[in-house]
C-alpha cells in the first residue's frame, strides 16, 4: 500500500464487520459472587469506544487477562436499552490513561446477543 494511504487506512484491518461509534456503558464482571458467602460480584465500569454486534473495544483502569471469560452488562444511552452478554478478552494494549481491550461477544444461553446482534442490524439501517 502506498505509504501515503497508509495512514488513512490500516492495513493489519482484521475486523469481520462494521464498528460503530455509540454511546455506552459497559460493566464487566471481573470476580463472580460466590453462592452463600454474602459478598457482591466484582464489577469494573467501563466506557465503550466502539462496538459491532460480535464484539467491542473498550477502555478500562485496570488491566483485564488475555483469554478471560467476562459476563457484560451493556447500557446503550441512545435508547436506554441494557444488554447482558458474554464475552473473551482478545487483546489488552496499555495506554496513558487505562488500557484498551479488544472483547469478542458469544452466542450463549441466558444472555441477550440475539437482541444485541439486532439492534446492532437496526443502528446500520
Amino acid at each position: 500500500m502506498d505509504k501515503e494511504l497508509g495512514k488513512y487506512f490500516d492495513i493489519d484491518e482484521r475486523r469481520e464487520e462494521v464498528r460503530m461509534n455509540i454511546g455506552a456503558e459497559i460493566f464487566i464482571e471481573c470476580v463472580a459472587a460466590e453462592p452463600g458467602e454474602g459478598r457482591s460480584a466484582e464489577v469494573l465500569r467501563c466506557e465503550a469506544v466502539d462496538v459491532s454486534a460480535n464484539g467491542m473495544q473498550v477502555m478500562v483502569e485496570r488491566k483485564l487477562v488475555q483469554g478471560a471469560i467476562h459476563t457484560l452488562v451493556v447500557e446503550v444511552y441512545r435508547n436506554e436499552d441494557v444488554y447482558r452478554l458474554t464475552s473473551e478478552v482478545k487483546w489488552v494494549e496499555k495506554k496513558e490513561d487505562g488500557y484498551l481491550i479488544g472483547l469478542a461477544l458469544f452466542d450463549s444461553e441466558d444472555t441477550e446477543i440475539i437482541d444485541w446482534k439486532l439492534a446492532m442490524a437496526k443502528l446500520l439501517n
